[in-house]
């Protein structure tokens, strides 16, 4: 039965449909590549067919179908996590929403546009830009995530420090419950369209998203260099006590930036020390102001070093390339932290400390996104063609939340991966809430299945971290193993 109507798709859907081992094998992944030794045996990654509707009525059509015959259904666009928010664990229908992209109507007056869900952040801003208007924030991995999948995440980024997450900003959603339903959700119907942010597309599919925009206004750009990480929180919170907001507040610490250096992108003359970078946006009035928020931050601290405006303009152009450190390679491995901003110096006191212990290089940088919070990725390169070094490698992504547990953090994301952190992320009340609104949207259990709200048997708190620190205890005895 469930043969036929995957081919009943399929052949409805023509050349957006396919059920190809080498296609479907493309979508049994994201960003993170995990060796299949250790997926195989636990999960069906690989869908038994991929679908690729055009418009919100064939997204319905395709989940009423499935619903009505048990199939799982996994929603999907830029992809651009590494935590298999949007790969299947249970095989099923992986679909495609990429052809759902575009704008569909701007609202100059209300200063609002509506957008379809997989448009990219690179390609709105584009758009706007040339209306003389502006995103308000935007995820740091702008040219690949889309509108939709960043709400269905946390939702902050860059200009989040100034305007609030994704979700503040969001006026009106077009959803498709699980079972096919097309509905329009405000923070007025039931249910309310922030039931979606941080949904992970385990609720249905989102197909347009109607969000406030803002006028495009100058930018000024300053980066400052600091003698150590104490330094650089203190500096943090004067920039966050002034009178003039932060577009961003970003950091890099001592390790990040050797690592740049030794592939040809350091800071000229940065030898020691973290920066941070602070960019504005605004009217002239304000940006003057900001300039003399900035010169007196920096004429109050002599352990302050204001670098040149071109290297605060170079580091704002390459906002979007963070992962160029991965060039260092062949690969990356590493955790995104939410922490409390207090907590920064800590943590990456600690986690400078961890990094020999364990023979890897541990390199942190970050975005301040609320007046409390910061995202901080802390990263070592690992080789993932090594499977067994690179496997026991994986046991320090764990190292590294401890550390920011330790300071009151937690995951940034859930997915599948960061599942057995489910309790750090959320107190028990609100993981209740959470649950019930799964049962209430999809009884079956089958959008986006094995995702968010409980983690596998084998991924349970105390197996998974019995089982991360003996691999990191393997990690301290044989050295660098797969890492460099």
């Amino acid at each position: 039965m469930r043969t036929e109507i995957l081919e009943k798709i399929k052949e409805k859907y023509g050349s957006r449909a396919t059920d190809s081992s080498f296609e479907c094998g493309l979508y049994s992944r994201d960003l993170g590549p995990v060796p299949g030794l250790l997926v195989n045996p636990l999960f069906n990654t690989t869908p038994d067919l991929v679908v690729r509707p055009s418009h919100a009525e064939e997204v319905a059509e395709i989940l009423r179908t499935a619903y009505g015959s048990g199939i799982p259904v996994t929603p999907r666009a830029g992809a651009s996590t590494v935590y298999f928010d949007s790969v299947p664990i249970k095989g099923g229908i992986v679909m495609d929403v990429n052809l759902l992209r575009g704008i569909v109507e701007l609202d100059e007056e209300g200063m609002t546009v509506k957008v379809r869900s997989a448009t990219t952040w690179s390609e709105l801003e584009g758009y706007l830009n040339r209306k003389g208007l502006a995103c308000k924030s935007y995820p740091s991995s702008a040219p690949a995530a889309t509108v939709g999948g960043w709400l269905c995440m946390m939702g902050y980024g860059l200009g989040s420090l100034k305007y609030g997450s994704m979700l503040s900003q969001i006026k009106s959603i077009e959803v498709v419950l699980p079972a096919g339903e097309i509905r329009t959700l405000t923070s007025e119907t039931e249910p309310s369209l922030d039931w979606f942010a941080g949904s992970e597309g385990t609720l249905g599919v989102v197909t347009e998203v109607e969000i406030e925009v803002r006028r495009l206004t100058a930018m000024e750009h300053f980066m400052l260099l600091l003698a150590d990480e104490s330094e650089l929180l203190n500096v943090m919170q004067a920039f966050m006590n002034a009178s003039v907001t932060p577009y961003n507040l970003h950091f890099a610490d001592q390790h990040c930036l050797r690592a740049m250096d030794k592939l040809g992108f350091g800071l000229e003359g940065v030898d020691s020390g973290c920066t941070l970078g602070i960019d504005y946006e605004g009217t002239k009035e304000e940006l003057e102001q900001a300039r003399k928020t900035v010169e007196a931050i920096t004429s109050e601290n002599e352990k302050v070093t204001r670098l040149e405006d071109e290297v605060a303009e170079l580091e704002w152009d390459g906002r979007f390339k963070a992962l160029k450190l991965k060039r260092g390679g062949p690969g990356v491995l590493g955790a995104e932290v939410w922490l409390p901003v207090k907590e920064l110096a800590g943590y990456l006191a600690e986690v400078q400390t961890m990094g020999p212990k364990y023979h890897v290089d541990l390199f942190s940088y970050g975005h301040v996104v609320t007046p409390e919070y910061i995202t901080v990725m802390t990263t070592f390169y690992a080789d993932e063609t090594r499977t067994i070094p690179y496997i026991i490698n994986l046991s320090l992504v764990k190292k590294i939340q401890d550390v920011g547990y330790r300071h009151g953090g937690c995951p940034y994301g859930v997915g599948l991966w960061n599942t057995p952190y489910l309790n750090r992320i959320y107190e028990s009340a609100r993981l209740a809430e959470l649950r019930k609104r799964k049962q209430q949207l999809d009884p079956k259990g089958l959008m986006n299945p094995g995702k968010v709200y409980r983690p596998p048997f084998l991924m349970q708190p105390l197996t998974y971290g019995l089982g991360m620190d003996v691999m990191a205890g393997v990690q301290k005895l044989v050295g660098r193993g797969g890492s460099r």
